[in-house]
């Protein structure tokens, strides 16, 4: 542990000015995080020795898996994307 402390203490990082026009302007366009969908309620039962879903939410469950976590995963490919943009902008000196 002592080892990594010190070999990260010790790595120089270029100092840049905090009143860059230039930084500021690339830090300003950096995107909001898309939101994590929220997983819908689900109204459980239990009958027979199994758990069970209406048909609503097993319309709710799918639309989620198919629909909002893909949209979601592409949301934030973008945004990671973006990111690494502005911060591949960012260290050009």
């Amino acid at each position: 542990m002592a080892v990594l402390i010190v070999s990260t203490g010790c790595t120089s990082v270029p100092t840049v000015e905090e009143n860059d026009p230039y930084r500021q302007v690339l830090v300003s366009m950096a995107p909001e995080a898309p939101t994590i969908p929220v997983f819908p309620p689900l109204s459980w039962s239990y009958g027979n020795g199994l758990y069970c879903i209406a048909e609503a939410d097993a319309d709710a469950l799918l639309d989620y898996g198919e629909n909002e976590l893909l949209l979601f995963a592409h949301r934030y490919s973008q945004y990671v994307r973006q990111i690494h943009l502005i911060l591949e902008t960012l260290s050009q000196p």
